[in-house]
């Protein structure tokens, strides 16, 4: 079927259901709107280093979700004839049938692809998924060390929980206001207020609640709940209708506008959504309530291509995530250019089929058949299944699972470090070797699943007590911390290691924790309060990124000096790869694994190690500046693994955690004797070393 055709059969789909979901009239420019939306999604998910802000498209996902859906249930409403038996019927019929295939193929190509543990996890994630809490789960695996979520296969279902958990609340609360009607405008701006406020205080003190947990999105589907408020009774609220054509151009103009600035200066470093995701929202809004009429809207928006994207808008955003993580898993690699463009074709392919063949022929079934419980049905068959891999821990012995893998499971088996277990960091002992008691974030509440910003009230005093004279003290988030097993390995008996070192925090001024953490303030303030008592002989900063971004380590070097420290070493960042080291050796380096690799690394530690060794050379900024690039990394690559064993010789345990073997050949190699030559600086005599 072309796409004239595909529109045309989409159009008489609405005129057939409108008298019984009483919707508005077709608007192909909100399937258009719906283009720019998807494709920002999938641009942004297969090309992130040049589409940055594309996940902004959801935002947009939900306004026009919250301006449809609460159309049909005014018009009901008003109509006297809307029924929750139907509107939730007629979502189950809309949402279940690509939701049940896209499922359905990933369990199938996931039995044979995956490892045990990532099997294990997809089948929490189909329940999560088919049971629209794929939200809550995902909140509740979230955190600084939940590492792997760019290799979720289903992580993007979770807009979808969101607005379902909408929907199941919504239409109840339309319900008991109605018959008093003037209550309902004052109650739909009330809900969003208090949503986007509260969104706001959180994105302060749990930015993962803030994303995931649906009180704190629903204010983004109530923009399009008060626009279709609008469009139903516009006429009878003054100024809300449009009066002229040169107005709708003007709010089409200033919406899109908004859209691209929000694709062009948003990026995941900023604190989103909170403020910024005012700018998609607005823009959406602007362009739905400038009407078909705009120019940009009807030349634009309405044009044949985007309104045939529009129309398959749904099982694309459903199949484009899982291509793109299976492809990334089974080929151990970043997509590329190449890869990337293979992986929208396939997803626009695998959507336009799902659209064509699954999802239109079951819009013309007879009203007769029981389509809704049939796929309930097979969504609470999928739901079960999904649990049982779950309980299984992914079927490590699974029938058909090809041999390459079986061979490399007790690999991945050695590095499975999933919550609540940290099987890995307990069995090598982490959080004793790195001193997780010097933390101000409360890992044992995220471990439990209740992460909080809250910080902990007190970290264990011996991180903070010296025991000699002669005092070293690490300051910094995780990549601080790793660095303090090594040095406590090299350093001589007569060194006190001070460590005041929390989880996602770098060091920074009290106040001025990225996103607002309220644990990372008061780690800050507390480490400024060690100093200025205990004056340490040589203060050791680092952290995982935004180095002179986020901070400024001239500012943070004069503080420190200022509070009585002596002398100030900055580390830059450790090698990070693209996914988990030992994920890339099982995926990609397996049969011959190197000693050193080029590919598959992070450009961003390698391109700011070269700027902050440049502008930081002898000293420049009050300190001094190590790279520990320049240990890890030569000219054939950087380490992949220490010694002769793979295994355990790894040089990271996930992306870019050193190991403690690795924390211990980097204090010999380069820090220790740093720092001994500091300490002789300001008078110390070495004594003989652990």
């Amino acid at each position: 079927m072309g796409g004239r055709a595909m529109i045309q059969g989409h159009n008489e789909e609405v005129k057939k259901n409108h008298s019984l979901a009483s919707h508005l009239s077709y608007r192909p420019d909100i399937d258009g709107l719906r283009a720019f939306a998807i494709i920002s999604v999938v641009l942004y998910h297969a090309f992130p280093a040049y589409m940055r802000g594309g996940f902004i498209g959801v935002d947009i996902f939900f306004v026009i979700s919250g301006y449809l859906i609460s159309s049909i249930i005014f018009k009901g409403l008003e109509a006297g004839n809307f029924s929750f038996f139907d509107f939730y019927k007629r979502r189950v019929n809309r949402i279940f049938p690509a939701l049940i295939i896209v499922l359905l193929a990933c369990y199938a190509v996931g039995w044979f692809a995956l490892m045990a543990a990532e099997f294990k996890f997809l089948g929490k994630h189909i329940l999560g998924g088919i049971g629209f809490i794929q939200n809550l789960v995902l909140y509740k695996e979230s955190g600084y060390f939940d590492t792997s979520s760019e290799l979720k296969i289903l992580l993007h279902l979770w807009s979808l929980g969101v607005e379902e958990q909408f929907y199941i609340l919504f239409p109840l609360a339309a319900w008991v206001f109605w018959r008093r009607r003037v209550l309902v405008l004052p109650l739909l701006i009330g809900m969003a207020l208090i949503s986007f406020g509260a969104g706001l205080y959180k994105l302060s003190v749990n930015p993962s609640a803030a994303f995931y947990m649906p009180q704190y999105r629903f204010w983004e589907i109530l923009s399009g709940s008060l626009l279709a408020y609008f469009s139903v009774f516009g006429k009878s609220v003054p100024g809300v209708a449009i009066g002229s054509l040169r107005a709708s151009n003007i709010l089409s103009v200033l919406g899109l506008f908004f859209l691209f600035a929000s694709v062009v200066l948003i990026d995941k470093y900023k604190a989103f959504p909170g403020f910024w995701a005012l700018m998609p929202v607005s823009g959406a809004v602007m362009m739905i309530l400038a009407g078909p009429r705009a120019w940009l809207n009807s030349q634009l928006l309405a044009s044949k291509p985007l309104v045939w994207i529009g129309l398959i808008s749904y099982p694309l955003y459903l199949w484009h995530w899982p291509v793109i993580t299976f492809i990334r898993i089974i080929g151990g690699d970043e997509l590329n250019l190449l890869s990337g463009m293979f992986a929208v074709g396939v997803s626009v392919l695998l959507a336009y089929v799902t659209y064509r063949f699954l999802e239109l022929p079951l819009r013309k079934i007879s009203p007769k058949f029981p389509k809704a419980p049939v796929l309930l049905v097979i969504g609470g068959t999928l739901a079960v299944v999904g649990g049982m891999t779950f309980v299984k821990s992914g079927f490590v012995d699974r029938f058909g699972l090809p041999s390459s893998l079986k061979e490399r499971e007790g690999f991945a088996q050695y590095f499975e470090n999933s919550l609540p277990g940290w099987a890995y960091s307990s069995k090598h002992g982490l959080f004793e070797k790195y001193r997780f008691e010097c933390d101000f974030f409360d890992v044992d509440s995220y471990r439990a699943g209740n992460a909080t910003m809250t910080p902990r009230q007190q970290i264990d005093a011996s991180c903070y007590t010296p025991v000699s004279n002669t005092k070293v003290m690490v300051w910094g988030d995780s990549h601080a911390q790793q660095f303090s097993y090594g040095l406590r390995e090299t350093l001589p008996h007569d060194v006190s290691l001070l460590q005041v070192a929390s989880s996602g925090c770098e060091a920074n001024l009290p106040g001025r924790a990225t996103g607002g953490r309220q644990y990372c303030d008061r780690s800050n303030e507390f480490a400024l309060e060690v100093m200025r008592k205990e004056k340490p002989d040589v203060l050791v900063i680092a952290q995982l990124e935004g180095h002179d971004s986020v901070n400024s380590f001239k500012e943070l070097a004069r503080e420190a000096t200022g509070a009585g420290v002596k002398r100030v070493i900055v580390v830059g960042p450790v090698p990070r790869f693209d996914q988990n080291l030992y994920q890339l050796v099982i995926r990609k380096y397996w049969s011959q694994t190197p000693r050193r690799i080029s590919s598959n690394l992070l450009p961003v530690p390698l391109e700011t190690d070269k700027l902050l060794a440049q502008q930081y050379t002898q000293g420049a900024g009050g300190f001094e500046y190590l790279s520990a690039i320049s240990v890890f990394c030569d000219q054939d690559g950087c380490l992949t693994y220490l010694g002769d064993d793979r295994k355990t010789g790894l040089v990271t345990f996930d992306y870019g955690h050193l190991t403690p073997l690795a924390s211990v050949y980097f204090s010999e190699k380069a820090l220790g004797p740093l720092i001994i030559r500091k300490l002789v600086e300001t008078g110390y005599t070495s004594s003989p070393v652990n």
